[in-house]
């Protein structure tokens, strides 16, 4: 019994321990670890050599000046940042980092012939700046640079423990295109930079690395605006055209509904044709990919009002399984409350009950492509 008491109370420490290193505020995690006290000692003449012989006991020691670049670019103490370096998060497909030290630039290199290339990139910078309130200028049109007008923004660290980081700063963007007429380049010159976390003032040399750093943040957060972009108007896009439903069998070899779309768009907008079909959602879990919808039985003038056949269902809640197929293709497979799966032969009315509304559609627009 003393035993497991021990080991109980071994157990508290080690957690407790566990959650206290988790609440590393963040400017502690830019610094290195250990103290600082080393900035505050005296030099000393004599050489404590220990057991080593006399002739190493020295008071005179071979300290080299810092260079030109050490001077200029270095930090002291707890004002050094040891994050590693920023790197470019490629989000959007054939947008790649220049090699080159002297710059910061990206290039764009999905284009098509026929397209406007810098007026594509140009759009994009002009969009996200709006999106961050900054006010910029077109400096140029040929070369396009711009200068972006003050760009702010705000990021949260931590769980139990919240820090705040705000960033303010002002940047020059170049674009310009390549010889070849298929590539763009993007180039991010940052002109002035403050950070600070909560009541600390983060140090920053703005040269080199650091300076580097900041324009990289720059840029992958301007590519994920992009990218969160490009994706609101792919589902936009298809707001307007019915599900491509088959009929046909899941990866476990069940009687399913086979949509030929990806899971995103079919999970925005099954909730409508379930509601269409009679089916009120209770729940739904977009991680799992399913909704739970009970069933509301109808009238034959119901059914008549809105172009479908029957269905014959009990009344009760069902589970609806979205599942990612081989190919981009969704799978829905139907289930009842008790997440068994229906019969091939009420899966199979399911289906035909939206024959008119839904299928004819489809095939009269040939957009059934991909055979069963």
């Amino acid at each position: 019994m003393n035993r497991q008491k021990a080991l109980t109370q071994i157990a508290s420490v080690v957690i407790l321990a566990t959650v206290v290193t988790g609440c590393t505020r963040f400017e502690k995690r830019t610094q290195a670890s250990g103290e600082f006290d080393y900035q505050n000692v005296e030099l000393k003449d004599k050489f404590d050599h220990g057991d080593i012989p006399q002739i190493e006991q020295r008071s005179v020691f071979d300290i080299k000046p810092l260079t030109e670049d050490q001077q200029t670019l270095g930090l002291m103490g707890e004002d050094v940042d040891v994050r590693p370096p920023a790197q470019l998060m490629p989000v959007l497909e054939g947008v790649i980092l220049d090699s080159g030290k002297s710059q910061t630039k990206v290039w764009f290199n999905t284009f098509k012939a026929d397209n406007d290339h810098s007026k594509k990139v140009e759009d994009l910078v002009l969009q996200f700046l709006a999106y961050k309130n900054a006010t910029p200028t077109i400096q140029s049109e040929s070369p396009i640079i711009i200068d972006s007008g003050l760009v702010k923004s705000e990021r949260t660290y931590g769980s139990l423990s919240k820090s705040t980081v705000l960033e303010e700063g002002l940047y020059q963007l170049k674009i310009a295109t390549a010889p070849d007429n298929h590539s763009v380049s993007l180039t991010v010159d940052v002109q002035s930079y403050q950070e600070k976390n909560d009541d600390y003032q983060v140090q920053n040399t703005l040269q080199a690395r650091a300076k580097r750093n900041v324009e990289i943040r720059f840029i992958n957060e301007m590519l994920q605006f992009a990218n969160i972009k490009q994706q609101l108007e792919a589902i936009q896009a298809t707001d307007n055209s019915p599900l491509p439903i088959k009929l046909g069998f899941d990866d476990n070899h069940q009687t399913a509904w086979i949509v030929d779309a990806e899971f995103l768009e079919t999970w925005a907008k099954l909730p409508s044709l379930l509601n269409l079909m009679s089916f009120k959602l209770v729940d739904s879990d977009k991680n799992l990919g399913y909704f739970l919808a009970r069933f509301v039985e109808q009238d034959t003038e119901y059914w008549q009002e809105n172009k479908l056949n029957p269905i014959t269902l009990e009344g009760g809640e069902y589970f609806i399984q979205l599942g990612e197929l081989v190919g981009g293709d969704t799978s829905i497979t139907w289930l009842d409350e008790d997440k068994k799966p229906l019969t091939n032969q009420q899966v199979t009315e399911l289906y035909l009950s939206i024959t008119d509304n839904v299928r004819s559609v489809i095939l009269d627009k040939d957009s059934q492509t991909k055979p069963l």
